[in-house]
């Protein structure tokens, strides 16, 4: 438990108010941060929470879901029970078929594929299920749209395998696919599939009468929402509870696999190969698995009222070993991260957490998705770290648009100066560098006090500096340089 000591040290050397880890952290968003870590195979597991609670603690997985539903989807691939590129019509109930059809989308729903929907190419509406307090419908009435459903009808609204669409509804019809194959209920077969092989204890699609080690809802790291929780019908799509501990163990297996360890195949290798294999726009099937640099396979969750989490395992995705090499020896081989928060504003609380892990690890920063993203998100400050010398080599004017910007020093610390008067002192990144081939690592500097970061690096053999926006995610400016 010493890294989690570091962890925490870090957390709470943010500001000079003495707080604890899990003050500050509840100050910037959650109430409970659940996290495990997974390194080169173990797992560790720490929950920094100021209203109770461990790392048995039951969080809403949201959207991390999905990527549960595909392993168990995989696995009956792999025993032949389940074609990727079947037409759904051809294993949906014809009163399924008729809810999802409208007069002008019949032909395009006859070329829906399973692959489509584990991709998110299937043109099929509802990004987004919100779940109910309490009379929730069944998933047929879901579906409809119909009352006392909360979300509009699921149909086909795009062209099938045409582009990415976000979609749980999707997801919700793939639910409904793998009962029909299996001929047992969502939470039996995924239990069957890959719950119990994978020892996920703490993994559940209904919470057991008298579960008490559960998180509650919260909107920001001190205010409870108004219902401890939502439940979800769309089981498939957002449904689970589970741990940060226990997707680390979906994880691992997948790793595994992709290696193709003897006696510790979850799944063939070539079938987690194409499960990881980017279709379209860093989505594979059902994990978002960018091929370029194909550094991890990762997915972000989020449910109403007030959960929001993430996990991500590496693997080399271009040669699908699984292994990374680094200066000629293994690098972040069989390891990842998994974060848990139960609050609307957790989202900045996981993404600052997940940097200052790799941060302490020194692990691969990963790559931007989407153009921006969750990690572009700004890093907690790495007080008492040294920074490179070189940034002098940076020393002064920048501008983008019309906005110039000066990085000077004073007393020989580096600070960024605004118009005449107005500068922040420039403290190191608690994130990690990242390396730019013949010129070196990039030197990240966070503005104290402000949701806003510099990472100075090269682009195209010269000295470029990146500033970085909390809020807008997408926006990554690359300044040039006034000589």
């Amino acid at each position: 438990m010493e890294f989690f000591a570091d962890l925490e040290s870090l957390i709470s050397s943010q500001d000079t108010t003495n707080e604890s880890a899990a003050q500050f952290l509840a100050e910037i968003g959650s109430p409970s941060v659940s996290i495990a870590i997974l390194d080169h195979g173990s797992i560790t597991s720490k929950c920094i929470s100021t209203v109770g609670g461990d790392s048995e603690t039951l969080f809403q997985a949201c959207s991390i879901s999905k990527p549960i539903t595909g392993m168990a989807a995989m696995r009956l691939v792999q025993a032949g029970k389940l074609q990727l590129d079947s037409k759904i019509v051809q294993l949906l109930p014809d009163r399924v078929i008729s809810i999802l059809e409208t007069p002008h989308t019949k032909v395009l729903l006859q070329q829906i594929t399973v692959r489509h929907l584990m991709s998110h190419t299937s043109g099929i509406t509802i990004a987004h299920f919100s779940g109910y307090t309490k009379d929730a419908p069944d998933i047929e009435t879901v579906l409809s749209g119909k009352a006392p459903a909360n979300t509009l009808q699921v149909k086909v609204q795009g062209l099938p395998g045409h582009s990415l669409s976000y979609s749980g509804g999707a997801m919700t019809v793939l639910q409904i696919i793998l009962e029909a194959v299996t001929g047992k209920d969502f939470p039996t077969l995924v239990k069957e599939l890959v719950l119990d092989p994978l020892g996920m204890s703490r993994s559940f699609y209904t919470l057991k009468d008298g579960e008490k080690n559960v998180a509650t809802a919260h909107f920001t790291g001190y205010t409870p929402c108004d219902v401890q929780w939502h439940d979800l019908p769309e089981k498939a799509a957002a449904g689970l509870w589970t741990t940060p501990t226990d997707l680390l163990k979906a994880v691992r297996a997948i790793q595994q696999s992709l290696k193709g360890d003897v006696g510790k195949e979850f799944l063939d290798k070539e079938i987690a190969r194409e499960m990881l294999e980017e279709v379209h726009t860093t989505m594979a099937l059902t994990w978002v698995a960018p091929k370029d640099p194909g550094d991890a396979f990762m997915h972000p969750g989020s449910n109403d009222p007030g959960w929001q989490c993430f996990v991500m395992g590496y693997a080399d995705l271009k040669n699908g070993s699984g292994v990374q090499k680094l200066s000629g020896r293994k690098a972040w081989d069989g390891c990842g991260i998994s974060i848990m928060t139960n609050s609307a504003a957790g989202f900045t609380v996981w993404a600052k957490v997940f940097h200052a892990i790799t941060y302490l690890k020194g692990w691969v920063s990963l790559p931007y998705i989407d153009g921006g993203g969750p990690f572009v998100k700004i890093p907690l400050c790495a007080r008492g770290a040294k920074i490179s010398e070189r940034w002098v080599e940076w020393k002064g004017s920048w501008r983008d648009a019309e906005k110039e910007l000066v990085l000077e020093s004073n007393e020989d610390e580096p600070v960024l100066l605004f118009g005449k008067s107005v500068s922040a002192k420039l403290v190191p990144a608690a994130i990690p560098s990242i390396e730019y081939a013949g010129s070196g690592k990039s030197i990240n500097l966070v503005l104290e006090g402000l949701e806003m970061m510099l990472r100075l690096g090269w682009k195209d053999g010269n000295r470029d500096i990146e500033l970085w926006y909390d809020g807008v995610p997408t926006r990554l400016l690359h300044l040039s340089r006034v000589d």
